[in-house]
């Protein structure tokens, strides 16, 4: 039996404008998946989540869905190895899949890119074509899958830089679930309309440049506002702050497909912010020690 890992994701800086060219700041982070494989006469796949089993299906020698859970699911999973067959032909598929996640899947945090880069490291292929031929998307949670410490991404080239924040700044981060789990494939199709400028480009490069040199939480929190001020208006939604936290004392950055999912919160005190949240009612939130990978 062979076994594989990959780290789940959030995007801090760069949400959907890294899709125009800006550099996003992302965190790999301590959930994610792990897929065992043994050989078996054809393939099976199986997906499970803390919840359980969400998901089955078994293909033929030829890749056609004998039987499934999801369809819809089975016809990207057969997209996926018809692509890796094409990259490796060599490489025999038939084995039986477990992939097993320890978050739920609900919370938005990497199950299709966690997915990609597992069957990528399995079958020594690239996970980007991967993703090209499946989900989409900038390729900044490919980079997170296999990262150990938080990254700087940007889409040309594929660059990947290891980067750091400082600790009195992250021991002022809680990541807080909203408690709605958007598409961000649909976001996408959405800002493919928005018009983005090289100036919004370059101001977005400016304040992760600028987070990442920040020594203070103040000065970040400064860094997190000019980041929603920017994309407020490029993508027509309101700030997560003013829409339902507006007496928050502190910043509220929204994370991935603005709306739903995680986002982050600072606070000056762990116990009053977990108070506020609650009182808003949220229950799940984690410190950054507990979420992030570093």
């Amino acid at each position: 039996m062979e076994i594989f890992e990959a780290s789940c994701k959030l995007m801090l800086f760069g949400e959907y404008i890294i899709l125009r060219g800006s550099k996003s700041l992302a965190f790999p982070l301590k959930f994610g998946q792990k897929l065992a494989i043994s050989p078996a006469p054809q393939v099976n796949w199986q997906s499970i989540s803390p919840s359980g089993v969400w998901f089955e299906a078994e293909f033929d020698e030829n890749l056609e869905i004998k039987k499934t859970s999801d369809q819809e699911v089975a016809l990207i999973l057969k997209n996926i190895f018809l692509k890796i067959k094409e990259l490796n032909p060599t490489l025999s598929l038939n084995n039986d899949f477990v992939a097993t996640a320890d978050f739920q899947l609900n919370w938005g945090l990497g199950s299709s890119s966690t997915l990609i880069s597992l069957l990528a490291q399995w079958s020594a292929t690239d996970p980007y074509s991967l993703l090209e031929n499946s989900f989409g998307g900038s390729g900044y949670d490919i980079a997170c899958a296999t990262a150990k410490t938080p990254i700087i991404y940007e889409i040309e080239g594929r660059e990947v830089s290891e980067t750091s924040l400082s600790k009195e700044i992250t021991d002022k981060f809680l990541f807080v679930y909203l408690g709605e789990k958007q598409n961000s494939r649909n976001e996408i199709k959405r800002f493919e309309k928005t018009n983005v400028t090289e100036q919004h480009v370059i101001s977005m490069n400016s304040t992760i440049t600028q987070a990442v040199k920040a020594n203070s939480i103040e000065a970040f929190e400064k860094c997190l506002n000019d980041s929603e001020e920017l994309l407020s208006p490029i993508i027509g939604k309101q700030k997560l702050k003013e829409h339902i936290f507006d007496d928050y004392p502190f910043s509220i950055k929204s994370l991935g497909a603005w709306g739903g999912d995680f986002f982050l919160a600072t606070f000056r005190d762990l116990t009053a912010a977990k108070m506020y949240f609650k009182e808003k009612g949220m229950t799940t939130f984690f410190t950054y020690n507990e979420m992030v990978k570093q």
